[in-house]
């Protein structure tokens, strides 16, 4: 069970939306949909894991209220980054959403 007053930062989530451009190409386009509270765990890269890349790939776990509106396509603003989400995983009872992370350079 998740202790309600470890959700102590504040994050902005963001969901994507799809329309074409005057060229007829598909544009995916991102609008807010809303700030939330977040309990938020820095997670570390294992070795050989994706080490090898050149890119810098920093993996965060944010945790925060059950939501049934944020999937893999949502991203994640805070403290000026923006973090694509890897997983989704509920915990107890749709009470909390566990969101895995990933912000590269």
């Amino acid at each position: 069970m998740i202790d309600p007053g470890k959700l102590d930062r504040r994050i902005m989530l963001r969901n994507a939306s799809v329309s074409t451009d005057s060229f007829g190409e598909a544009v995916r386009t991102y609008s807010d949909l809303g700030n939330v509270w977040a309990k938020i765990d820095y997670r570390t890269v294992k070795e050989g894991e994706e080490t090898s890349r050149l890119t810098s790939v920093n993996k965060v776990r944010f945790t925060i209220r059950y939501r049934s509106d944020v999937d893999a396509t949502t991203k994640i603003t805070w403290d000026g980054n923006t973090y694509e989400i890897e997983g989704v995983s509920l915990e107890g009872r749709e009470r909390y959403l566990i969101l895995d992370t990933t912000l590269r350079d």
